[in-house]
């Protein structure tokens, strides 16, 4: 005689890249912040093909979401890791169109490298760029992305900070309908060198911790030492843009252009040079 189990789900084996795209980043609205911001600042008619490059792009989940923007939209991504580009082709590609697949195009190799692209926006977002703590080594990044921009492109980065940061701490979250929790963790933070070092760890319920599944040996760079960075490299003018608040002091999702931000323990803005 036989007994009916309720179904169990398999177990899918841990994915790395999988849990960074569904806990730290949000590809979808980042790109249509992107376009937003590049619509607001492009100087004279919007390009008829708009071209982003996303360097250190890693699985370049922002590319594949660009493309669904517009069906002239075309994305480039740069990275020295070929396991994270190889996931990135296999895994966001699987919503796209044909058509959206054939105007993503993935580079591995050196940002710092002219690749012919020219692109009209260069994005270096999840403050990738904080790898590099040399100023002068900085300065040749922003520099090669002058020269690579097409007439009137911009280049947009992320920066964070606050007085959170100035300490050791661990910050929990939970993504409900992936079924795992998460913890950003700040270990240690100079402040002379504004070295930070910070890790990513997972837990998939049911499962053991897996701690520090990424490790990251920053320097925390300030807006205004990116500003001076970003003008001595030919950049003229550089914007602002952060997330307004709700009655409750909570982000509203409605990001927007900004002089100042005053009083945050911790905070996120985007910088929008051209």
């Amino acid at each position: 005689m036989s007994r009916n189990h309720p179904r169990v789900k398999a177990k899918t084996p841990f994915d790395k890249y999988f849990m960074y795209t569904h806990s730290v980043q949000g590809a979808e609205h980042d790109a249509e912040l992107l376009w937003k911001m590049t619509k607001k600042v492009w100087s004279g008619p919007l390009p008829a093909k708009p071209i982003l490059q996303e360097d250190f792009c890693a699985t370049a989940a922002l590319c594949y979401e660009w493309v669904k923007l517009g069906n002239n939209h075309q994305a480039v991504g740069v990275d020295l890791d070929a396991d994270a580009l190889a996931w990135g082709a296999t895994h966001h590609s699987e919503s796209l169109t044909t058509s959206q697949t054939g105007r993503v195009h993935m580079i591995h190799g050196d940002v710092l490298h002219n690749h012919k692209v020219y692109p009209h926006v260069i994005c270096a977002l999840n403050f990738s760029y904080f790898f590099i703590k040399e100023r002068s080594v900085l300065k040749q990044y922003f520099t090669a992305c002058r020269k690579t921009l097409a007439k009137n492109g911009l280049l947009i980065l992320d920066a964070f900070g606050g007085p959170d940061y100035l300490m050791s701490h661990i910050d929990r979250r939970r993504n409900t309908e992936e079924s795992f929790t998460y913890w950003w963790e700040v270990e240690t933070f100079d402040a002379i060198s504004h070295q930070i070092k910070c890790h990513l760890h997972f837990k998939r319920d049911g499962e053991a911790r897996r701690d520090r599944v990424f490790s990251y040996d920053w320097r925390l760079w300030s807006p205004p030492e990116i500003i001076d960075v970003l003008r001595e490299s030919g950049f003229k003018n550089v914007q602002f843009w952060a997330e307004g608040l709700n009655r409750m002091g909570r982000g509203n999702g409605i990001f927007k252009p900004i002089k100042s931000e005053k009083e945050c323990s911790t905070w996120i803005i985007y910088l929008v040079a051209k």
